[in-house]
């Protein structure tokens, strides 16, 4: 049986047509004069012959504000750093908006290095196992997951040229209008009908879409079937639809069908996987453990039956046949995919069962059969093939545009072309063709991708090994390079639940920020736990523990600090009930190694000179306001006053008294103010009634009695009036000092008696809540500056406040939240979703390996080069990912220059 070779270099008979990749290996030149030197910056701005650098030139740095950086990094962000390093002003580029790239000039290439499948959760998690991401990387930043391909985003982003020089070349032209030759089926075919030789896949089309390739990586071991060259317009068609299960290893085979041009069934036949089957998939395979039961037949067997029956000129036809390709380990160089000839933009897909039934007006998949049929989805496939291709394109896109494409073919413009489109009047072109203009040569290296460089300035290798030591022999030839390192992704595939990875990891990282505290008080609540270690940190959960003997709390923090701070100082902490709390960390396998855990994070690059402040209040200008406030009210003691004065000899003293707590609350409550005033002199004329001449001493008796009454009746309002009027000035004054808050001007104002405060952080409010800031980290010029603030009692508006060095990164809001996982999901981690200790070594394992495989590359870059370290995250709700940056420089580069990458210049 013929097996596939296992070269991987690049079919050569596919790329002829497109251009060598462009060397850029520089010889060694003489030292030059400065009328040379001074030519060469002005003819070459990116580039700095060796001579220079060593002739004095200033080596090019990063910097950018201590507080941005807690803001995540985004796609775009990274693409218009890359963009500026590789281009610089010589492209018309600026300086990115989020960061500055000094001495742009002398940089002399650039990496960016993508570690697939890692977070920045994964980062955290095995922090102590990433000693050179840690050391080499001054910079790190939070980075928001891109839902598209990131390597092809990166080369087909839109460089403008905003110089008024063309320096990128004059690209305007007029665009046609929309209409049919602009939908993605015309596009691709053309108008006019063709055979069935012109909707065959070109070999780089197979390559691009991922179909297993005679010599590609990924498809070693693979049969190739017996066909040849002779493919004509009358070749047969054979409809092919393959099932699959998940085992240890994968997605594997357990049935195939293949059928004529006729529509007839020639195989049909079940598989045994010989791996152990951890699901079958029934609701889309329809395949169950009863079928499989007595079934012998093995991948090999039916691979020797395929090429039995398939004649050497046959076109194999399915609907994103890779998939099913692949699964038979079979290479087939013939075939036509459905799912790319009803084609839609962007790289979507049609379902099999939409086609079906718009095309033609079957029903298949239907919910009331157990799992997909594959004879009835081979034959769906081949009648769709066969209509397309004697109906012909046009025919098609005019017939099913509205029920497929949703509108009619005049809603279709021409696409974009960033070689020839204008931008605000500024010419632009795509990254990769921007690098190839200015002489510049941008190289893959890593797995086989689709991605949207030219397959020629592609390498794909199988494993991480292989890819770091073709990065070597060719760094002399790119001056931009984009590494692959998959050995990570590629060992989450083999777990059986990568969200028990992620769960179990999740939880790790909560133990790290909480505590447990006892025993409590039998009647202490949430709410007294939570403002007892609120002077520690910001507070996320509380948990009352009562199924033991003695009361005992739960509680997690939003930053480790809060937790270190809590036993530090809050351990043997007498309450007023006399219990003595014993405040102590979980007691568990992962915990073992926190102590060296946060030693390494106090000894942080982005930790050096930063310290942790707690217990934080609104200012005294706050406080004064309040108090400001709550006197011009009406208080409680003014209310009781007059309620006190009732009915007595000095009865007429009384309005006077309402009249001045009166004129206290006339700034606060016009209204409640006049309706007291008017019911007071009303009560003033009958008193003055009572008292004058010509009244029998007993009638003024009776009179001064119903005047009591009513004077009663008057100071039960007044006092509730005056209690409304006093509620309000309190609420006030609490929401004033809420939304007021800490501000930076008062932190800078109080920490800066010890050293100058180069930046501080505060933490960012949540969104719908007015979360008190009760912490910050404020970063100093010297450690000398650092030791004196924590050798020091520090006082905030007469306010004690806990201080330690910062253990948290500024790019990081939470410990807790870098994965996401709910309250319902915590309750069953340690039940249920917890990895085994064994899995926990092997990742680590991973780990360790491919820090050291960063930390050659970065040791092999040549210096002023810019590297990028990049975790790209999930796209899913498993957390951010992590972007690490910084340019390599000599030991006499750091020695010469070597400022705060986070402090502007």
């Amino acid at each position: 049986m013929r097996t596939c070779s296992q070269s991987y270099n690049l079919p050569s008979s596919n790329l002829e047509h497109m251009e060598p990749q462009v060397c850029l290996k520089r010889k060694r030149e003489p030292s030059p004069t400065p009328e040379s030197s001074k030519r060469v910056k002005e003819t070459d701005g990116n580039r700095v012959p060796e001579s220079e650098h060593r002739s004095g030139s200033r080596p090019p740095r990063l910097s950018l504000p201590f507080d941005r950086l807690q803001e995540p990094v985004t796609l775009k962000d990274l693409t218009e750093l890359l963009q500026f390093a590789a281009l610089g002003n010589t492209g018309g580029l600026k300086q990115p908006s989020w960061c500055r790239l000094h001495h742009q000039k002398n940089v002399s290439g650039v990496s960016v290095i993508l570690l697939e499948g890692l977070s920045q959760a994964h980062f955290y998690r095995h922090y102590l196992h990433f000693k050179h991401l840690r050391t080499k990387y001054t910079s790190r930043h939070s980075y928001t997951p891109s839902p598209g391909n990131m390597i092809s985003e990166i080369f087909s982003s839109e460089v403008v040229n905003n110089s008024p020089a063309d320096a990128l070349g004059d690209q305007k032209s007029a665009q046609p209008e929309g209409g049919l030759q602009w939908h993605p089926v015309i596009r691709k075919f053309g108008l006019e009908t063709r055979g069935l030789t012109g909707y065959l896949l070109t070999q780089e089309e197979m390559i691009k879409k991922h179909f297993p390739v005679r010599g590609m990586p990924g498809s070693e071991g693979f049969v190739c079937t017996d066909s040849d060259d002779c493919v004509t317009d009358s070749s047969p068609l054979y409809g092919l639809d393959c099932e699959m299960c998940l085992t240890e290893c994968g997605n594997e085979l357990t049935r195939i069908s293949l059928v004529d041009s006729r529509g007839s069934c020639v195989l049909d036949e079940l598989v045994k996987p010989p791996n152990r089957i951890l699901h079958y998939l029934t609701q889309f395979s329809g395949i169950t453990r009863a079928m499989l039961q007595p079934i012998t037949t093995t991948l090999r067997e039916v691979q020797s039956k395929l090429k039995k029956v398939l004649p050497r000129d046959a076109v194999l036809v399915g609907h994103s046949l890779e998939n099913d390709l692949v699964a038979l380990n079979l290479i087939h160089p013939h075939v036509i995919d459905t799912s790319l000839l009803y084609r839609r933009e962007f790289g979507r897909r049609f379902k099999l069962k939409v086609l079906a039934e718009t095309v033609l007006k079957k029903q298949i998949q239907t919910e009331e059969r157990k799992g997909h049929d594959p004879t009835e989805d081979a034959q769906a496939a081949l009648e769709l093939a066969q209509y397309f291709i004697h109906t012909g394109p046009r025919q098609v896109v005019e017939l099913y545009c509205e029920e497929l494409w949703g509108g009619s073919p005049t809603m279709y413009q021409p696409p974009v072309n960033r070689a020839t489109s204008t931008h605000n009047n500024n010419s632009s072109l795509r990254f990769a063709e921007a690098l190839k203009s200015s002489g510049q040569s941008a190289v893959f290296i890593g797995k086989r991708a689709d991605n949207t460089l030219d397959l020629a300035n592609q390498q794909w290798h199988s494993s991480d090994r292989e890819v770091l030591s073709s990065f070597k022999r060719g760094l002399d030839s790119h001056s931009f390079s984009v590494v692959q390192l998959s050995s990570f992704s590629d060992h989450l595939k083999a777990m059986i639940s990568t969200d028990q990875h992620y769960h179990t990891m999740s939880q790790r990282l909560r133990e790290m920020c909480v505590v447990f505290a006892g025993p409590l008080p039998s009647d202490y609540t949430e709410r007294a736990v939570r403002r007892l270690f609120s002077s520690c940190g910001t507070v996320r959960a509380v948990r009352l523990l009562n199924a033991t003997q003695r009361v005992h709390a739960e509680v997690e923090f939003e930053l480790l600090e809060g937790a270190v701070l809590a036993v530090e100082m809050l351990n043997g902490t007498l309450l007023h009930s006399g219990h003595i709390v014993k405040v102590q960390r979980p007691v568990k396998e992962s915990m073992l190694d926190l102590d060296v855990f946060l030693s390494s994070l106090q000894d942080d690059p982005l930790n050096a000179n930063v310290i942790y402040a707690a217990g934080l209040k609104a200012n005294a200008k706050t406080a004064q306001f309040a108090a400001k406030v709550n006197g011009t009210g009406l208080n409680a003691n003014a209310a009781a006053e007059v309620n006190e004065t009732g009915l007595n000899a000095n009865i007429a003293a009384l309005p006077g008294k309402v009249n001045r707590a009166r004129l206290h609350a006339k700034a606060n409550h016009s209204g409640l103010l006049e309706k007291v005033n008017g019911t007071f002199l009303n009560a003033k004329a009958k008193l003055a009634e009572a008292n004058g001449p010509g009244l029998h001493a007993k009638a003024k008796f009776a009179k001064l009695a119903e005047l009591s009454v009513e004077v009663n009746g008057t100071l039960l309002q007044v006092k509730t009036m005056l209690a409304e009027i006093a509620a309000e000035a309190n609420v006030g004054a609490r929401l004033h000092a809420k939304t007021a808050g800490l501000c930076e001007e008062d932190l800078r104002e109080a920490f800066g008696q010890y050293g100058t405060v180069q930046g501080v952080i505060l933490p960012a409010k949540h969104s719908g809540k007015q979360k008190r800031r009760r912490h910050a980290f404020l970063k100093y010029d010297s450690p000398d500056t650092v030791d004196a603030v924590l050798s020091s009692p520090v006082e905030l508006w007469d306010r004690k406040v806990s201080t330690r060095r910062a253990l948290t990164p500024p790019h990081l809001c939470s410990w807790v939240t870098m994965t996401t996982t709910t309250g319902s999901d915590r309750e069953t981690l340690d039940e249920s979703l917890q990895e085994t200790g064994r899995e926990e070594q092997e990742v680590a394992c991973v780990m360790r390996k491919l820090d050291r495989r960063v930390g050659k590359l970065f040791r092999s870059l040549p210096d002023n080069t810019l590297s990028i370290v990049l975790l790209p995250g999930h796209k899913s709700s498993h957390g951010d990912g992590l972007c690490f940056l910084e340019v390599k420089q000599g030991s006499a580069a750091l020695s010469d220059h070597a400022p705060d990458p986070m402090l502007p210049a």
